[in-house]
């Protein structure tokens, strides 16, 4: 638990390794995350809240061991937050590039040195973790040869033990004259080779996220393009089948005709005067001849139309709502007119010719 707990600590420090292993699991664990609940956005947006707040901290005690400013703090974590949702909401595997952006900043505060002491499993701070430390001591202990002469094993123990004024001199001075070099820091040589190429950096930053974006948009589009071709397809296949299995067709007085799908929708068919083969109107597009849009009746009552077509023959087909059913029936038998795409049909007649159908009369009855 004491480990967990460190990972929410906001006062401690992460060195290089623990800093790295932290942000890399949470680039990896939000792309498991996010391909599992793709299906439900609240739960991607729940995962990435967590491994963003737990990213975040890390990257807060990495410039705390660095003695970084906290201004550091905001590059690579809004663009986890920025790439995460764009990843969410695209739903494309191909957004998943962009997680290479903070991931290039997390390696840049990696090449950071440490500056403070005593990790523990890479941390250090108030949380205590000594527990996770075997036991044992950690310095190589001096064998000491078995022999006889007591005054000799003296001799050794005091030698290995104890470290004259001098001898402690002498460490010290070789601890200063050899101070650690930035130069011999591979994280610090990368970093100062950056820095000093700060405009091929940036050039080359940009060019990457050039490229990164035109992979991404045209294959976003793509796939908007698919959906709307697939949605396209599947309402024409659905039509294409609605028409197919059209029965009960009844002619009423004025020349049209009533028929009902196989899940009682009512079409009404009639013989145009327009040369318009497709679609006339369509409602889940909401684009097409407007006065298609609704059949209107006499009284004034309207009821929308779910698309109107054009057959090759040149009847007009119009498609309505199940649920639209019994009232259309009743309104086209105790109506005196209806107009639909422009047309007025009378409607003279039409009560006694669905009071005797066998199909239709059944909508008439209370």
């Amino acid at each position: 638990m004491l480990l967990l707990k460190s990972l929410f600590c906001l006062t401690g420090s992460d060195n290089r390794r623990r800093f790295i292993a932290i942000h890399i699991s949470c680039y990896l664990l939000f792309t498991l995350t996010s391909a599992i609940f793709s299906f439900n956005n609240l739960l991607s947006f729940m995962a990435l809240s967590i491994f963003a707040g737990i990213f975040t901290l890390s990257t807060k005690r990495r410039l705390n061991d660095a003695n970084l400013k906290i201004s550091w703090l905001l590059p690579p974590t809004a663009s986890f937050l920025l790439a995460g949702l764009i990843i969410i909401i695209s739903d494309n595997t191909i957004s998943y590039w962009l997680l290479l952006l903070p991931l290039a900043i997390s390696t840049f505060l990696m090449t950071y040195k440490s500056q403070k002491i005593n990790h523990i499993l890479g941390y250090a701070g108030h949380v205590d973790l000594t527990g996770y430390i075997k036991k044992g001591s950690s310095q190589p202990q001096k064998r000491i040869e078995p022999t006889f002469n007591q005054h000799e094993v003296k001799d050794s123990l005091a030698s290995s033990y104890q470290d004259t004024p001098d001898t402690l001199a002498q460490h010290d001075n070789k601890a200063k004259d050899s101070p650690v070099s930035p130069a011999n820091d591979i994280g610090e040589a990368i970093r100062l080779k950056l820095v000093n190429n700060k405009q091929k950096v940036l050039a080359l930053t940009v060019l990457i996220l050039i490229i990164i974006m035109a992979i991404i948009l045209p294959s976003s589009i793509t796939s908007v393009d698919d959906d709307v071709i697939a949605a396209n397809t599947n309402e024409t296949t659905a039509i294409e089948q609605s028409k197919l299995s059209l029965r009960h067709e009844v002619t009423l007085p004025d020349n049209f005709s009533l028929l009902a799908s196989s899940f009682d929708g009512i079409t009404i068919k009639w013989q145009g005067d327009k040369s318009i083969s497709g679609f006339l109107w369509q409602q889940m597009t909401a684009q097409g001849d407007k006065s298609c849009q609704v059949i209107s009746y006499d009284s004034g009552e309207v009821i929308r139309t779910l698309d109107v077509n054009q057959e090759n023959n040149g009847d007009y087909l119009a498609r309505f709502s199940p649920l639209d059913t019994r009232v259309i029936i009743k309104n086209i038998a105790i109506r005196s007119s209806f107009t639909l795409c422009g047309y007025t049909f009378s409607l003279n007649g039409s009560q006694a010719i669905l009071g005797k159908h066998p199909y239709y009369s059944t909508f008439l009855d209370n």
